[in-house]
């Protein structure tokens, strides 16, 4: 009974950092895309000049 509540718990806390962890890896790859746009605009606008 105590190691069904033990291994409940730590599938529980296993799921909950993989869903962080994917939720992180989202926002960097989100800002990782944005700053290679702003970096590909001011080639562009160097280009232009």
């Amino acid at each position: 009974m105590v190691k069904k509540k033990i291994s409940t718990a730590l599938s529980a806390a296993l799921i909950v950092s993989m869903l962080a962890t994917g939720l992180i890896v989202t926002i960097q790859g989100n800002t990782t895309l944005e700053v290679a746009k702003s970096a590909g605009d001011k080639k562009v606008e160097v280009v232009k000049a």
